[in-house]
């Protein structure tokens, strides 16, 4: 850029009043903007005893306000002034004042932009040094780090959680970022003889099944109140209507359960989660039908229970291992018939440690 003749102002308005906005700053905002922030350094602070020395003021630039997570400062200067440990050590007096307490202290004289840690000292290598060509670029270059989704990933207070904790480098309770279960087997028998339509049906459901993968998207894992651990899944289904099913059928909101003390990583001593739960299909209810992948019309009532068990460790917040299912279906029109299906496969379940 060329900045012949250019001063303090020019670099505010043309850099960084564009740079903060396009960082997502606004004032009056939660993610807000502070401007000429005034502070007094008390005679305390500055190491005086007299009582009569009259403190003395600043006044920083900018003050960027991430609410309930943290504050940086940056701090303007004409382009003809060479960033230097002054025009730092200034900056970082900002941060580090009772009134700001900011994490970061930045810098910018429109050709250059220094972000240092409210930690370090003017002469650390900086945490980021930024060349300026224009105020777009640089929000580019520095919203995973100035951004306020970044200020509040990074500079958050920390979090006090007193409870025993899920496994090694997790707290009591963590969220699941994702995840997938895999069928690697699937089969079914009945107590009684079935048409040969039927047995067809049951045969190629069991070979869809068999392959089939669900995508976790989410959830959770905590302890109760009984120090048990439990946890439910967020998931992604392939059918809408297949989701649809599932969310009226309230299977979407199990709870998987473990009377483990904690999540092991030892394979020879695997952690097990249960989970066991019910639904009922009326005739003619519309229902999904993986068959012919799409929904259709249930020409009988059926009941049915189904309980699962998976057996895993966990490695590097991985909570990895095998599981299997079994659904145990009756049907009220026919009584005494029971018809089960077994499915086995494995799953992995990614779990975030902050």
């Amino acid at each position: 850029m060329n900045w012949d003749g250019a001063n303090e102002t020019d670099v505010r308005e043309e850099i960084a009043a564009p740079f903060l906005a396009a960082l997502g700053y606004a004032r009056g905002t939660p993610n807000d903007i502070l401007r000429e922030f005034s502070v007094a350094y008390e005679r305390i602070f500055l190491g005086r005893k007299k009582k009569n020395d009259p403190p003395l003021r600043g006044r920083a630039d900018y003050v960027l306000v991430v609410t309930g997570a943290a504050r940086w400062v940056l701090e303007i200067k004409p382009p003809s002034e060479t960033i230097d440990c002054g025009a730092i050590e200034q900056a970082m007096s900002y941060a580090k004042h009772p009134q700001v307490s900011a994490s970061y202290a930045a810098i910018l004289n429109g050709h250059q932009l220094l972000v240092f840690h409210s930690s370090q000292n003017s002469r650390d290598t900086p945490t980021a040094s930024v060349e300026v060509t224009s105020a777009e670029q640089l929000a580019k270059q520095l919203e995973g780090l100035l951004s306020p989704s970044a200020i509040r990933r990074d500079c958050s207070p920390p979090i006090v959680d007193l409870g025993t904790p899920l496994a090694d480098g997790l707290r009591s309770k963590a969220l699941i970022t994702r995840g997938f279960i895999s069928y690697t087997d699937f089969s079914w028998d009945c107590n009684f003889p079935l048409p040969e339509q039927q047995v067809a049906n049951l045969d190629e459901t069991c070979r869809r099944m068999s392959g089939f993968r669900s995508t976790v998207t989410g959830g959770q894992v905590w302890r109760d109140e009984t120090s048990r651990i439990r946890a439910k899944l967020d998931w992604t289904l392939p059918h809408d209507d297949l989701l649809k099913f599932a969310q009226d059928k309230k299977l979407l909101d199990v709870e998987y359960l473990s009377l483990g003390s904690t999540i092991s990583s030892d394979q020879a001593n695997p952690t097990i989660f249960d989970v066991v739960g019910g639904m009922s299909v009326v005739r003619g209810e519309r229902l999904f039908d993986i068959l012919r992948w799409d929904t259709k019309i249930a020409d009988i009532g059926m009941s049915m229970n189904y309980r699962g068990q998976a057996s895993g460790t966990i490695q590097q917040n991985r909570f990895r291992g095998n599981f299997q299912a079994e659904y145990e279906s009756s049907f009220p029109a026919v009584p005494g018939l029971n018809v089960g299906m077994f499915g086995l496969g494995t799953f992995e379940i990614e779990l975030d440690p902050r």
